[in-house]
């Protein structure tokens, strides 16, 4: 079976962006910013879908746009920031005339400083949602991000002394500043230890969801036993472990028919189902309808 499937034939913005003399050369790349008259004038750039390595943020200030995201539809509008974690297949357009701001950073990028502990809380948040985090701006939230965004993109644009220091703590500021009311209360339930592993989950769960499917496998792998796995996972993210799984499962597979065009049977044979009829069944329990009448839907949209 499959271990991982292949998105290659999705066009790369991070390709796009390289090949794009606007952008700065740095030697790490781990980190943009551009403002969205910059990537209105490069259609091409969001024209196809990708699937995300790095954290996105849009901030649409003023216009229009549509967004797209592992299949679901969203009208970007004014004053709202839209994050979308890694992972997901995104594509995305502006109206002409639209104002404000693209953000792409790794997750690697936050660790440049010791203190990454202390006050990246967010970024598990983020990465721990399944659907992307919409908010709301007002407008003093929208001054201060404003001097925030200008002074990164300043920086991004220069090459002064310590700048990608300078660019990590900046992004912490922005990130907090419109995220501050967004942080899960059960978090503050959550020893070091307890939240360490429930982060540890998630994390091999993005990697091997292919080939392990059970509880008992990621519990193993962590020392634990299933149920507290269980347990402790429901306590950080509001859901059982056996949840994430399932719904890895389900997304990808509906990433592979809305992006790919994928037969059920390629489908579950990517997923690394050997009967066919076992993912169908998996498929309508986890997503509330069968795989044919999903596939129809598609051409609705």
């Amino acid at each position: 079976m499959n271990a991982s499937f292949n998105y290659s034939q999705l066009t790369t913005l991070r390709n796009n962006f390289s090949a794009t003399p606007a952008r700065n050369s740095d030697n790490s790349p781990s980190f943009e910013i551009h403002t969205l008259e910059w990537i209105e004038s490069q259609k091409s750039l969001w024209d196809e879908a990708e699937k995300l390595r790095n954290f996105e943020v849009i901030w649409i200030k003023k216009g229009k746009g549509f967004l797209q995201a592992d299949g679901q539809n969203y009208i970007l509008t004014d004053n709202t920031i839209y994050c979308i974690p890694p992972g997901r297949i995104r594509k995305a357009t502006v109206e002409s005339g639209t104002e404000g701001y693209y953000i792409s950073f790794a997750t690697e990028f936050i660790f440049l400083s010791e203190g990454h502990s202390y006050s990246s809380v967010w970024l598990e948040y983020f990465d721990n949602q399944s659907n992307i985090t919409t908010t709301l701006i007002g407008s003093d939230q929208h001054f201060e991000l404003e001097i925030i965004a200008k002074k990164m993109k300043w920086e991004f644009s220069n090459y002064f002394n310590r700048r990608l220091e300078l660019l990590k703590g900046l992004l912490n500021i922005f990130m907090i500043y419109f995220s501050r009311d967004l942080e899960s209360p059960c978090q503050n339930t959550l020893t070091d230890k307890e939240n360490e592993l429930a982060r540890k989950f998630l994390k091999l769960l993005k990697k091997q969801f292919y080939t392990k499917k059970m509880v008992t496998d990621y519990a193993s792998q962590l020392c634990v036993t299933p149920n507290y796995l269980n347990r402790i996972v429901k306590k950080m993210t509001g859901f059982a472990a056996s949840h994430h799984i399932q719904q890895q499962i389900v997304l990808e597979a509906k990433r592979q028919a809305l992006y790919l065009s994928a037969s059920m049977k390629e489908i579950a044979y990517n997923l690394g189902f050997d009967n066919l009829a076992h993912f169908s069944k998996f498929f309508k329990k986890n997503c509330g309808m069968n795989f044919t009448d999903y596939k129809k839907g598609l051409h609705l949209v």
